[in-house]
């Protein structure tokens, strides 16, 4: 029985080996390809727009704003003989006209190009973090599943019909908030873990029409959904709302801690370098081989991915103690009695010795980095229809 076992792992770490060494290193041809991406605007979706021009593949640029479609082609001339061609496209992933309008878009031009769609990349989405469950209204959560999972749903429902044509992809940006829980992200994570079950039953019922379904699950990274002010505006916006009684009960002071710590807590995790999240499209998009889950983000892959296969208690209690050694001010309602200034003084201790004991095991992981490996070959695809 031990045997069989043995046989068992080595064929195991045999797979793991061949698939991450060898068949993620093959490319399908991406040139003339068309595909669909949302929040094209600024962050991910601007950089994987034009990451996709330069390998001339055909994009359809879908912007929430005009502002956002006006800049990017600011960026690219439309119709370029030596790259992709860019299709700017306004919509609202929240409205269901705005995306059978893009449909209807997106097939005629298609119908000229004799073409077919290859992927949809739903990237779409919007940091709904407002501050306690306490705070929040069904509003604040119906914001939240409206762009962050019911905008993929929409999007799906539109194109899968135009995917299984060329037995293409569908990429789409959920999050590690998507597979682990946290304090105050009520709103983001209820969205997350909604887009995360809703794209695993897509993938298996479509498996059998020849289409893959990937997602990607990043950790923090400094993109416009971070951005600081933006985030005050909420806080104060949703406090203004908040009956005095709930007022009372938190006080000012954590108010202005929460805004704070959040700060601080971004400008400590948050990753800069984004094009990991980009190569990580492109790879779910063109590999021969890609991966069903992408995990980029030292604080993902080391963390949260990690902690999500651990036991509920065991979570609960890794994240409490990380949430009171984070940096920022500490966040304790008014009526709770606070903590004694020989345990105020001790946790900072602790807080600064867990972040100097973490930069040696930081720049550990930046040498072990397991990023995207460059195209070595290209194959072409057996079985899809590229556009002239």
């Amino acid at each position: 029985m031990l045997e069989y076992i043995l046989y068992f792992l080595y064929f195991v770490i045999f797979y793991f080996l061949l698939k991450r060494f060898v068949l993620e290193h093959f490319y399908i041809e991406e040139s003339g390809k068309f595909v669909i991406v949302t929040g094209c605007d600024s962050g991910f979706g601007r950089l994987l727009a034009i990451r996709l021009l330069e390998k001339r593949v055909n994009v359809f640029a879908c912007c929430y704003t005009q502002q956002g479609i006006d800049s990017l082609i600011s960026k690219w001339r439309i119709g370029s003989n030596s790259k992709g061609k860019l299709f700017p496209i306004r919509l609202d992933v929240t409205n269901e006209e705005s995306v059978n309008s893009a449909k209807l878009e997106v097939t005629r031009i298609l119908s000229e190009n004799n073409a077919e769609l290859w992927a949809l990349v739903n990237n779409a989405g919007f940091f709904s973090i407002f501050g306690p469950d306490d705070w929040c209204s069904t509003n604040e959560y119906m914001m939240s599943l409206n762009v962050n999972t019911l905008g993929p749903v929409r999007m799906c429902h539109a194109f899968v019909p135009l995917i299984k044509k060329s037995k293409g992809r569908i990429v789409t940006m959920a999050s590690s908030a998507g597979r682990l829980h946290g304090l105050y992200v009520g709103p983001y994570c209820t969205a997350k873990y909604a887009v995360e079950g809703y794209m695993d039953c897509l993938r298996l019922e479509l498996r059998k029409f020849g289409v893959s379904v990937h997602i990607l699950e990043p950790g923090a990274f400094r993109t416009e959904l971070l951005n600081q002010d933006a985030q005050r505006q909420r806080i104060t916006g949703i406090w203004s709302k908040l009956s005095n009684e709930t007022k009372h009960e938190y006080g000012e002071d954590f108010r202005e801690n929460f805004e704070r710590s959040w700060e601080a807590g971004v400008n400590f995790v948050a990753n800069k370098n984004i094009q990991w999240v980009v190569d990580c499209y492109t790879h779910a998009l063109f590999c021969w081989w890609p991966r069903l889950r992408y995990t980029p983000g030292w604080d993902a892959i080391f963390m949260f991915i990690p902690l999500s296969l651990m036991s509920t208690y065991i979570q609960d209690t890794v994240l409490t103690v990380l949430y009171n050694l984070s940096p920022g001010p500490a966040l304790v309602p008014q009526v709770i009695k606070r903590k004694t200034k020989i345990g105020d003084n001790l946790l900072r201790l602790l807080s600064f010795g867990a972040q100097v004991a973490l930069i040696p095991v930081l720049y550990t992981f930046w040498f072990l980095k397991d990023s995207i490996p460059p195209k070595t070959t290209v194959v072409p695809p057996t079985n899809h229809t590229v556009a002239e």
